[in-house]
């Protein structure tokens, strides 16, 4: 008999073993009434405790845990791919997608019904690496801490790549996890399987069926030695239904606190405005300190985080305001929502924001031959719309200038050792596999006349040679890099897809130092930080996607990078990888990278491939994600520019959408002045 070690509300303990009648006795006052069923807690989960039945002339010993009465559950599930790819193909369908219901009958899907876990690329045969999926998983709780996963692993085709495997991932809190490697059960294809910890052996029991239809079952400790296989019955999963669509497929429960329920909702549930905190102000008669345009109210989020939002104040009522007289006086104000419209910059793909000497310039490529880089300025951000701004031509490459001709791809702006770069690439070969990672020095004063920036120069190694050399080898590109700074230290990050041999991997985010006052030289050997290795961000094919267009926030004691992965197509994505600031930074150890992204196709409505991200912080320091997008079928893309809202632990929300940031009823405010 398998009793398992936690133990859901419902559960029935069994009237009789092996035949016999069954009576059974609890160390835990009142966890079983006179009738035999067990009593569990209202709140959390209760300590161990023993279970003892006693059948005919032998007695069994289990120690167990109960979950309390006001759970939630969680349903793990993988979902169908759609017929059409760029809706929902098979790399993004074949992962563990989440979702939590109160009740068990109504779900709220997580991380916007998108994956959150997916199966790492094999690289044991290539450096390009070969791309894995998952069908099946299967929750559990592990002994001490913390939940374990099973899965069935697929090749990129879908298919089961090694049959009679499963894969093994622990987690924490099932939001971050750590992929442990294979469990090899049988040489047979697996059909069901199920894991739960043993209450009487206090080992995992894993059990399974197989394609001829016998089952088996064996027990392990760790993960990591397997007990040879018994003949025996699978143990049951619990499975549930989730009305999230049809293409959600065959879903597993399984109970969380309350208190693990509103983490994992707070982490990947979507972040909406509840309430807006309106100050009272107090002066003193006659104070003629009071500055309106500094009061804030507090906009208060569903996962417990804040932020301070600006006011429109009514100018009539601001104006008759007497603060020489004792009284309370309302005025009425409009909490700020920027809107800005998608799309909003058309065709500019690779977007950058850069607030510089009290004006906001906005660079990018162009995806209308992708040859030519444009700049525009203007004095508000929603003043960089189409038509509302003049944009300058600083580089064609359809005009030869030395070595550089064709493609001019991502363009970055840095104050840099204070002078202004553009950091881009620029082909060196009239093709876009000749790309190379350039810099251009603002020698001018402005950096919208084009005879202001110096030629742009290839960015070197540091021994002085070009980063990246097609002399050696053919699609030799360097692109995408970014400029941060660190503790008093510079470094550049860029995308690039290095040659092993004679193999060429797919391309990876690389690390270096530079000197601001030389930042076109690395001063360091470059490190690799990482590389798509996820179903979405290898989307498409066994060795398919990049690690590209990164850029680093700084936000309290932790850098996070966003970056883009997959094909720059409507499957693009935006990844994340965060460092503690305390870490060095050119230490690939330093940097953990999300196993989901935090930005993708189910984000925005109608905004396909979102990605080639930076984050901008106005005139009065709030915080916004500049980024492009296309539609379901590809073609151009087109920037826009949305709300970056930070979690109450930190981490940046990406995909805000407007009644999500501030909702429409909460707009108007009346503002309480007390002058005494």
């Amino acid at each position: 008999m398998l009793l398992p070690y936690y133990l859901i509300p419902g559960t029935v303990l069994p009237t009789d073993i092996e035949g016999e009648p069954a009576v059974w006795q609890s160390s835990l006052p009142g966890a079983v009434d006179p009738q035999g069923n067990l009593v569990a807690p209202w709140e959390g989960m209760s300590a161990e405790f023993q279970l003892t039945a006693t059948a005919s002339s032998r007695t069994y010993s289990f120690s167990v845990r109960m979950m309390g009465s006001n759970c939630y559950w969680l349903a793990g599930y993988t979902r169908k791919p759609d017929a059409d790819p760029n809706v929902r193909s098979l790399f993004v369908a074949k992962s563990l997608h989440l979702a939590l219901s109160k009740n068990g009958n109504d779900y709220e899907a997580l991380n916007s019904n998108y994956g959150v876990l997916f199966a790492a690329a094999d690289y044991s045969r290539s450096v390009a690496g070969e791309t894995q999926l998952l069908e099946q998983p299967r929750m559990f709780r592990l002994a001490d801490h913390g939940f374990g996963i099973l899965a069935i692993p697929l090749n990129h085709q879908g298919q089961e790549n090694r049959p009679g495997e499963l894969l093994y991932f622990e987690t924490q809190d099932l939001v971050r996890y750590e992929e442990k490697g294979r469990l090899r059960l049988t040489e047979s294809a697996i059909m069901d399987f199920s894991c739960q910890l043993d209450a009487e052996t206090l080992r995992y029991r894993i059990s399974w069926i197989e394609e001829s239809g016998e089952s088996s079952y064996t027990t392990t400790q760790n993960f990591i030695h397997l007990d040879p296989p018994r003949s025996g019955e699978m143990n049951p999963v619990m499975l549930c239904q989730v009305p999230l669509g049809d293409d959600v497929e065959a879903a597993q429960c399984m109970a969380l606190t309350s208190s693990e329920a509103a983490y994992l909702r707070n982490k990947l549930g979507r972040v909406r405005n509840i309430a807006i905190d309106v100050p009272t102000i107090r002066l003193c008669a006659g104070d003629s300190t009071l500055n309106l345009d500094t009061v804030r109210v507090t906009a208060r989020y569903s996962d417990g985080s804040s932020a301070l939002k600006r006011l429109t104040l009514d100018e009539a009522e601001t104006a008759e305001l007497d603060l020489s007289k004792p009284g309370e006086y309302t005025l009425r104000a409009r909490v700020v929502r920027k809107r800005f419209p998608y799309p909003m910059m058309r065709t500019r793909p690779d977007p950058y924001v850069l607030h510089w000497k009290g004006r906001y310039y906005f660079i990018a490529t162009d995806d209308d031959g992708q040859r030519k880089i444009h700049i525009r300025s203007a004095d508000t951000l929603e003043g960089l719309e189409d038509g509302r701004s003049e944009e300058v031509l600083l580089w064609d490459g359809n005009v030869p200038d030395g070595e550089r001709h064709g493609q001019h791809w991502a363009p970055e702006l840095h104050v840099i050792g204070g002078k202004l770069y553009s950091l881009l690439a620029i082909s060196v070969n009239n093709e876009w596999h000749g790309v190379q990672a350039h810099m251009a020095l603002l020698k001018g004063e402005d950096p919208m006349i084009p005879e202001h920036w110096d030629t742009p120069r290839r960015v070197l190694d540091r021994h002085g040679k070009a980063l990246t050399d097609l002399a050696k080898r053919e699609h030799s590109i360097s692109l995408d890099m970014t400029y941060f700074e660190h503790n008093g230290k510079s470094y550049v990050c860029w995308s690039e897809p290095k040659w092993f041999g004679e193999q060429q991997e797919r391309a990876s985010l690389y690390l270096a130092a530079v000197d601001p006052a030389k930042p076109w030289q690395l001063t360091s050997e470059p490190v690799q930080i990482a590389r798509n290795e996820y179903g979405w961000d290898r989307n498409g094919g066994i060795a398919s996607g990049v690690a590209e267009g990164p850029f680093v926030l700084k936000r309290g004691d932790t850098l996070y990078m966003a970056y883009s992965g997959s094909n720059v197509s409507p499957n693009y994505t935006v990844g994340l990888l965060a460092m503690s600031a305390e870490a060095d930074p050119m230490n690939p150890a330093s940097w953990t990278k999300s196993n989901y992204p935090v930005m993708h196709s189910n984000s925005l409505p109608d905004q396909y491939g979102p990605g080639h991200n930076m984050f901008v912080q106005d005139r009065y320091g709030d915080w916004y994600n500049v980024y492009h997008a296309c539609g379901v079928t590809g073609g151009f893309r087109h920037a826009s520019i949305s709300p970056l809202h930070f979690r109450v632990d930190g981490t940046p929300v990406l995909d805000m959408r407007e009644d999500e940031e501030l909702l429409p009823e909460l707009e108007r405010v009346t503002l309480t002045v007390l002058v005494e």
